[in-house]
């Protein structure tokens, strides 16, 4: 067998070559491969070039991350479970109603996003809420998250109209919390982040909700859609710089608001025929 010198240890005779480049390597050398053994130096250059997976971490974790908005969303949701415990006639004035809406009483839309059906209901949408909004409103600010959360709610609310039965009474901040989920994923796509696990978790619950019986699904994709809508927005206006990035913004708030507002006055109309 032929022998030669290892390329990093020129005193040392080895039979053995890299079996990347053909370099000569001693047995301290050697780095073990899927086949054969590898040179340092090809080694580090492997690593060089591999791609880096960038986990979807908008800001750091801990109470700094979360925001006051998705604070006094929390707040506002338990306060609101705990006083529909004493009042459970809450709910009748203020789910959402397809029919009801037809008659005038929008503001249904809004504050059915502030009702659950259970404890377990409002644990988990909070969780979420808490978990995803955070780094949202860390990312768009307080502001642009609260017009995004409210579209969400609103947009999940109009497409459920049009699924569910007129009379149904619809609770739930889930439409809403979609919509974040919906934003968190379209911000970590625009900046090249690992959006898997965020996907994953937004696939399984459509599922979830197509599987089980009285989950307003619609709800969920109309939020879905409209947080990512206005992510979208927000995403693009970031890469402009003073007027115009506020003209994006405030044009995508209103176009998406504009729908949404045709698809409820189309439904509007079609419950009052």
């Amino acid at each position: 067998m032929a022998t030669s010198t290892c390329y990093r240890h020129s005193a040392r005779a080895t039979g053995t070559s890299c079996t990347r480049c053909g370099r000569p390597i001693c047995p301290d050398c050697m780095i073990e491969a899927p086949v054969g053994h590898h040179c340092p130096t090809c080694v580090q250059e492997a690593r060089g070039t591999m791609r880096r997976v960038r986990r979807v971490r908008f800001a750091r974790g801990g109470a700094s991350a979360t925001g006051a908005v998705v604070l006094a969303l929390v707040a506002t949701n338990v306060a609101v479970f705990l006083v529909d415990t004493v009042d459970p006639a809450l709910t009748l004035r203020f789910a959402d109603n397809a029919a009801l809406v037809a008659r005038g009483e929008y503001h249904r839309m809004v504050t059915a996003a502030f009702l659950h059906a259970g404890l377990l209901h409002l644990a988990f949408n909070m969780f979420a809420l808490y978990l995803f909004g955070s780094q949202v409103e860390h990312v768009v600010g307080p502001a642009r998250f609260g017009a995004l959360y409210l579209l969400a709610a609103v947009g999940g609310s109009a497409l459920s109209h049009y699924f569910g039965p007129a009379t149904t009474y619809g609770v739930g901040a889930s439409g809403a919390v979609f919509g974040v989920m919906g934003a968190f994923y379209v911000i970590g796509r625009a900046r090249g982040l690992d959006t898997s696990q965020v996907a994953g978790l937004i696939a399984l619950n459509l599922l979830l909700g197509a599987a089980v019986p009285r989950i307003d699904n619609a709800a969920h994709v109309g939020g879905l859609v409209t947080g990512a809508a206005v992510a979208a927005g927000y995403e693009y206006a970031r890469r402009l710089r003073g007027p115009a990035a506020v003209a994006v913004q405030a044009g995508t708030l209103a176009a998406v608001a504009a729908a949404i507002a045709v698809a409820t006055f189309v439904r509007v109309d079609q419950l009052a025929a």
